[in-house]
């Protein structure tokens, strides 16, 4: 059982551990590497000195990425685990499907009993929602058919999933159905396949029909979203990350209970990607050009 105003609580001080606009701006301007780890003192991250090739950066990273996952499986229980580590078991259903060497080592199901399931239908040891997910792709024979299957059939659930833990979870939810539909647009667009309903995930903030033209699904993400739609793989997916961002950053100013909770360990996953992304473009001396193009807003309200 969570203790919601215990981990609320808890949550508004670790808060203030976030990257904030005025360290976005000294992160941008600062000249070396060894400047860029010195400013993050104080945030959650303590990088080490001196980094002498990209892979430490890396490692650092996806280090930090298991802790906060280690974190998030000893706080929740349930639907919650499903909700933050389900992504992962989908994620290593596709490399089977792809035949990929390569898995990940977090997910709510060990992989090589989810390999087992795959190839062999052994459902003992996995969920009913994995099992569900297997049976889906395993009653078709081309491998799109069977990825595009899994990525609707992961939105589905976790759209399910979220309306149990509140409006606001479901909200955001919903944003991310849209932005998997909108790359679903771009690969059927980029491959010259038709386009059809049944190709994109339902309850989205956008409809599914709006997907069948251009100019109306252009019309329809700037009414929702306030933005010009720009269709390009890049672009789509630094506009996921701000819109998302602009999101939630509004459990920052909710009563203390469960929004306020998810949001923090959403918004603690995105600070990590975009971290790497702005410690890489340093390590290799982009400019303060590039660093704005792709870093995404703070976790802030203002």
């Amino acid at each position: 059982m969570l203790d919601i105003y215990f981990l609320s609580g808890k949550i508004n001080s670790l808060e203030k551990k976030f990257i904030d606009y005025e360290k976005c701006e000294k992160l941008i301007e600062c000249k070396t590497i060894e400047e860029f780890i010195s400013l993050l003192e104080g945030t959650f991250f303590k990088l080490p000195a001196p980094i002498r090739k990209v892979e430490e950066i890396f490692d650092f990273f996806e280090n930090e990425k298991v802790k906060l996952i280690e974190e998030i499986k000893k706080i929740f229980e349930g639907e919650f685990i499903f909700f933050f580590l389900l992504k992962y078991d989908y994620q290593n259903l596709a490399n089977l499907i792809e035949n990929k060497n390569n898995y990940l080592s977090y997910g709510t199901t060990d992989f090589y009993i989810l390999k087992d399931a795959y190839l062999n239908n052994n459902f003992s040891k996995i969920s009913e929602i994995l099992k569900d997910a297997i049976i889906k792709i395993k009653s078709k024979n081309k491998m799109e058919e069977k990825l595009l299957i899994l990525k609707n059939d992961y939105y589905e659930k976790i759209y399910g999933i979220s309306k149990k833990i509140s409006d606001f979870i479901n909200g955001y939810v919903k944003i991310e159905i849209d932005f998997a539909n909108l790359n679903t647009y771009l690969n059927i667009k980029l491959f010259e396949e038709e386009i059809e309903v049944k190709k994109f995930i339902k309850n989205g903030k956008i409809k599914r029909e709006d997907f069948l033209d251009e100019e109306k699904l252009k019309k329809s993400f700037l009414s929702e979203y306030k933005n010009q739609l720009i269709l390009s793989e890049e672009e789509i997916e630094m506009a996921r990350y701000k819109i998302l961002i602009d999101y939630l950053k509004y459990a920052r100013i909710k009563p203390d209970g469960i929004d306020k909770i998810v949001s923090f360990y959403l918004a603690r996953e995105f600070e990590i990607e975009n971290l790497q992304r702005l410690t890489i473009s340093k390590f290799y001396k982009q400019d303060e050009n590039f660093f704005k193009k792709i870093m995404i807003k703070p976790y802030q309200y203002k």
